[in-house]
């Protein structure tokens, strides 16, 4: 069994509700701060302050209108892309600043959010949808992205919608309701992400990166059920032929290439064997009131 062997109070006064790495590998190095979120505040976290202030004053940014932030992913660099409960997406370049662009709600609360490490992609959770965004500002000769400079307002990016047919939807017999979607990671410097995954219930999902790009489909997906409710998952580091799935009394790695196209058959919720040799009226007869 786990145990806790240290608890943060970040302020007094700021209820943190999401942290992420300074950047996204510095849990790698000896990096000891973070990146804190409130519902309208983005602060560095500093533990080694100590006592009950932990935030770095001079690098919190704070919103005056209820800005309901969720969750926060940060790219190689340091650039910060938060994500809201009204569905807005903000993407930094740094703490202590305002966004320098923020893309408009387009329906559900954003859950948990994603970037790639040279922040060209984000991919958003929804609860019943991804939404990827390509932040690469179409008419900058530099290359910039959204995370470096404001897009004109007539060129915001129009997300990608990845979701499940809905013929899919109904052979699973269940609510869908996403994990945060993850990129693939890649630490080696050639930003190489592949692949995104996420889970609903029993089932596992991914989408191939370039071709959800390349083709427009978000439906294009595979998908693998396990025989308990996925509760999170996560490439293995630093490759995407991995996938570690967390169940809720087990782990497991799974390789990405048995994950198959969805068919009727393995879309079928499966159920737990019977144990007994009572029929279903016994059953019911000796129920427990």
């Amino acid at each position: 069994y786990g145990k806790v062997v240290e608890e943060w109070k970040v302020h007094e006064d700021i209820p943190t509700v999401s942290i992420a790495p300074n950047t996204k590998y510095s849990q790698m190095t000896g990096d000891k701060t973070l990146v804190g979120l409130s519902h309208n505040m983005l602060y560095r976290i500093d533990p080694r302050v100590g006592g009950d202030n932990m935030v770095v004053q001079d690098e919190l940014q704070s919103y005056t209108t209820k800005s309901h932030f969720t969750a926060a992913a940060t790219t190689e660099s340091g650039a910060i892309a938060v994500g809201s409960g009204k569905g807005e997406i903000r993407l930094f370049d740094r703490l202590g600043v305002r966004a320098k662009t923020t893309l408009p709600a387009l329906g559900e609360a954003i859950l948990g959010i994603d970037v790639t490490s040279d922040g060209r992609y984000v991919v958003a959770t929804c609860k019943t949808y991804l939404l990827l965004i390509d932040t690469k500002l179409p008419s900058d000769p530099a290359g910039k992205t959204g995370f470096q400079k404001a897009f004109p307002q007539a060129q915001k990016p129009a997300p990608r919608r990845l979701q499940l047919r809905p013929e899919h939807v109904v052979y699973m017999a269940a609510p869908i309701s996403f994990t945060p979607a993850k990129f693939n990671q890649s630490p080696d410097g050639n930003h190489s992400e592949k692949t995104i995954v996420t889970s609903t219930g029993p089932f596992v999902i991914t989408w191939n990166l370039r071709r959800a790009l390349g083709t427009g489909r978000g439906d294009a997906y595979h998908i693998k059920q396990y025989a308990d409710v996925v509760v999170a998952d996560n490439f293995r580091f630093g490759q995407d032929r991995s996938i570690v799935v967390t169940l809720p009394n087990d782990v497991q790695c799974v390789k990405r290439s048995q994950l198959a196209k969805p068919t009727r058959e393995s879309l079928m919720i499966r159920t737990p064997a019977r144990t007994s040799l009572l029929s279903d009226r016994d059953d019911v007869v000796n129920a427990p009131f």
